[in-house]
């Protein structure tokens, strides 16, 4: 009879561990579903922003293009599923920073709008960030300055301010891909 209590111990626990386990996975299906009805709903330049992967992408694009709500609702579980694949937290807080700046990578936005202000109010900046990011060799930077320089001397609206911003973003942007990559490799070897 002992032995009996004994093993009625061990089928608790074994039950307990498989409760914990369905919670957790209950948990991450619920996260993975709000996401995936957050992305959904979502414009789509916000969602070119979040730089997903491609199969993650490749989803949400047939499932947003379904008209029919009963088979939305089955491709959005299909994203949901992709989800359960990646960091959620980490695609959250892209989210929110593309919400809040549109942008993915607030540093990247951020060291972005230092660049555009520096190349306003400076004119040897131009020199050293062509020398930095080698990319901007090819671009017509000096309208974009000019152009913008003579919209904050006449007070007109910021248009040129703008496409200066969104050039320099957009060469500062491969760079900034590639210290990432290379900063998650040296965590990854320690």
């Amino acid at each position: 009879m002992a032995n009996s209590d004994d093993d009625s111990g061990e089928d608790l626990s074994d039950h307990s561990r498989r409760q914990l386990v369905k919670r957790d996975q209950r948990i991450k299906g619920d996260a993975s579903a709000r996401v995936a009805h957050t992305l959904m709903a979502l414009p789509a330049s916000s969602i070119a922003k979040l730089e997903l992967e491609e199969d993650l992408l490749e989803a949400l694009t047939r499932a947003r293009k379904i008209t029919s709500m009963i088979a939305r609702r089955r491709e959005e579980r299909a994203v949901s599923a992709a989800l359960r694949r990646i960091d959620i937290p980490a695609l959250e807080a892209r989210m929110q920073s593309v919400a809040a700046n549109g942008v993915a990578d607030l540093r990247l936005f951020q060291a972005a709008e230092t660049w555009r202000e520096r190349l306003i109010a400076d004119a040897g900046a131009l020199a050293l960030f062509r020398k930095q990011f080698p990319a901007a060799i090819r671009l017509n930077l000096e309208m974009l300055i000019t152009n913008a320089q003579r919209e904050r001397t006449t007070g007109k609206p910021p248009g040129a301010a703008r496409a200066l911003f969104r050039s320099v973003i957009a060469t500062m942007k491969p760079v900034a891909t590639e210290v990432a990559d290379a900063s998650d490799a040296a965590a990854y070897d320690e």
